[in-house]
């Protein structure tokens, strides 16, 4: 479904993207660990032109795209098949949960007003937050604006969900209602692609993980078989050190 290779990003005079291969399936959730700094973050932004990779090649849906060289309306046209849920919510203060899922489908797509409501009210209902639908983000704890968030990337119906650290800005307790809604889109197939540094989710949950450090994949595969026999000693000591 999803494929890239050979993906390099420099900022400036430093190197953060060393040339990356990466494969998703249809079904997959893809889990991507790493220290901090080691490219995660930037690799997602890239395979979401968030970023424009120096160089690199993305194949979608057996459609190949040159990630240096990418024409805006093709950007366009991937991300409606793609959703992106941020570390940091990025909802718009002054509209309701409601009111933030709908808004991309209203303006962005021109889907009409009544289908979009009923799409977000049942986003809203799959991730536990139906009699919040007309409270604003400051009236929600931070998990609950996650779920916001994460609802309005559903609500788009896209092919692939990308995650950024979405449990980073949580205290510990609110992290884990964040991680039971994901963990109910892996088991209704939704594919996902998840930079994260909660290891239980990615050993537990994720079908495929890969390891990054120093801009490059040092190690991947199932996740079963990178966390249970780990081939690399980098990887090995990362998962130990980080309680793995």
């Amino acid at each position: 479904m999803l494929e890239v290779k050979n993906v390099k990003k420099s900022f400036g005079g430093l190197e953060v993207l060393k040339g990356v291969d990466l494969t998703v399936r249809r079904g997959d959730v893809v889990a991507i660990l790493g220290p901090s700094g080691s490219g995660k973050t930037t690799l997602l932004r890239c395979v979401n032109f968030l970023e424009t990779a120096d160089e690199g090649t993305l194949v979608f849906d057996a459609e190949e795209f040159q990630l240096a060289h990418t024409a805006r309306r093709d950007i366009a046209r991937l991300r409606k098949k793609t959703a992106f849920v941020f570390q940091a919510y990025n909802l718009f203060l002054n509209k309701t949960a409601l009111q933030n899922v709908t808004e991309g489908l209203i303006t962005a797509r021109k889907m009409p007003r009544a289908q979009a409501e009923e799409l977000g009210r049942r986003a809203l209902e799959k991730v536990g937050l139906s009699d919040r639908r007309d409270y604003y983000p400051g009236q929600l704890s931070g998990g609950q604006q996650q779920r916001v968030a994460i609802a309005r990337a559903i609500a788009a119906e896209p092919e692939i969900i990308y995650f950024d650290e979405p449990t980073s800005a949580l205290d510990p307790e609110l992290t884990g209602e964040v991680l039971a809604v994901m963990r109910r889109l892996a088991e209704d197939g939704m594919t996902m692609l998840v930079v994260t540094h909660e290891l239980g989710f990615a050993r537990t949950v994720s079908s495929h993980t890969a390891f990054m450090e120093g801009g490059v994949v040092v190690e991947s595969g199932p996740s079963r078989e990178v966390f249970g026999h780990p081939r690399q000693e980098r990887t090995r000591a990362f998962l130990q050190t980080d309680g793995g």
